[in-house]
């Protein structure tokens, strides 16, 4: 049992941020009022179509799918590691309910490549901790599942890639006036001796661990189609989209900027929170994202650049990057940490800066803690005028939906 702890340690220690970075009925809150309210800044109107995706800014949800683990998992951590198993303990509404509740417009979705089916159809934990279930049916089937990390920490609201984006889709189908949702990916397969490993643990426990698959071409080729087989094209914002005759993807979106937001409502688009060899892997052959429809984390200087992450809404990277054209996200919150203690410096640096897409984890407050902490944009707003890149003209009343 005391390898297991230890297991569990190291898994909410690395896993609880996104970057490589987490639903329970919870209290029901109001839902966001459609804006009547303008900018203060300027009574000019614009047409809408002069306004484009960047010039907007959205609150989204960090892990959107993430529940806290089975109480047997979860207290057994706790015993002895609380500030590790704190870093896990929180729960999203389930993805139609973030969307038309509480205004969610940007959503995170983790990945494990699963081509056969049943990979992850029991957690090698389960046993020892005294859980027993039959396995979900769906988890047998081909395709990307979707939880945080194997064996431990893999609760999750719908269990398959294609299951979250049937939920997303049917959702966006319904509201066809929707300001654009971006949906972030994240390739991972890092298995319980592997972040052990990482992290100078040796395990003194055997366990038949999941051993995730690592990124290949054909895995992210699995991707693109998986994406495809729920959204056509004219539901998708894509590389190509916004390219369209420019050298390179990133001087089109320097130099030509992103589609309009009369274009874009409706619609769907994707991008990836991986850099690092799964990028390389993607662009192989398609330095612009030629065909692909997922926006690469990117790095300012390359073809692909369109799409930046930047974690810390303190980098003094991040307005500069949202001035230059790219499209940005950021984290308003650490892991549970700055809810607990309702600090509330990260988020408001996230809601003074640039970025478009805010990720909580805190669009309602928490039912694991007593804590007031939430993140909304001044006046429930769905969306705003982004406070950087948003031309003088805009009001924010041009974003309701």
């Amino acid at each position: 049992m005391a390898g297991l702890v230890c297991a569990l340690a190291v898994l909410a220690g690395c896993g609880g941020g996104s970057g490589s970075d987490s639903a329970t009925d919870l209290p029901s809150t109001t839902a966001p009022a459609p804006s009547t309210t303008t900018s203060s800044t300027t009574t000019t109107t614009a047409p809408v179509a002069e306004l484009a995706i960047n010039h907007v800014q959205v609150v989204g949800s960090h892990n959107s799918y993430h529940l806290k683990p089975d109480p047997a998992l979860f207290d057994a951590l706790a015993a002895l590691a609380p500030a590790l198993a704190e870093s896990i303990e929180y729960s999203h509404r389930p993805l139609t309910e973030q969307l038309e509740t509480f205004g969610i417009r940007q959503l995170e979705i983790d990945l494990h490549a699963d081509p056969d089916g049943s990979m992850f159809s029991i957690g090698a934990a389960d046993a020892l901790v005294g859980l027993e279930h039959s396995p979900d049916p769906t988890l047998s089937q081909p395709g990307f599942k979707v939880l945080h990390t194997p064996d431990v920490d893999y609760a999750t609201s719908c269990l398959t890639l294609i299951g979250c984006l049937e939920e997303i889709d049917a959702w966006s189908s319904a509201h066809p006036t929707h300001l654009p949702i971006m949906i972030m990916l994240e390739i991972k397969s890092e298995s319980v001796p592997t972040v052990a490993a990482d992290e100078g643990i040796d395990l003194t426990i055997q366990l038949p661990w999941t051993e995730p698959l690592e990124a290949t071409p054909e895995l992210l080729d699995a991707l693109d189609a998986e994406i495809r087989s729920v959204f056509d094209a004219d539901r998708l914002i894509e590389p190509d989209d916004v390219r369209g005759g420019g050298a390179t993807l990133e001087a089109a979106v320097l130099e030509n900027g992103w589609p309009s937001l009369a274009d874009s409502r409706g619609k769907v688009l994707f991008t990836m929170t991986d850099g690092g060899k799964i990028r390389d892997l993607y662009i192989e052959g398609v330095p612009n994202l030629e065909g692909r429809p997922i926006f690469t984390n990117g790095t300012p200087g390359d073809p692909d650049a369109a799409f930046v992450r930047f974690d810390d809404p303190a980098d003094l990277g991040l307005d500069e990057a949202v001035a230059a054209g790219y499209l940005v996200r950021t984290r308003t919150d650490r892991p549970t940490v700055d809810a607990r203690t309702n600090d509330t410096t990260r988020r408001d640096l996230a809601l003074d800066s640039g970025a478009h897409f805010l990720s909580t984890d805190y669009y309602s407050a928490s039912e694991f803690f007593d804590s007031p902490y939430e993140v909304e944009l001044p006046g429930g707003l769905i969306a705003r005028c982004n406070p950087v890149s948003a031309p003088p003209t805009c009001t924010d009343d041009q974003l309701s939906e």
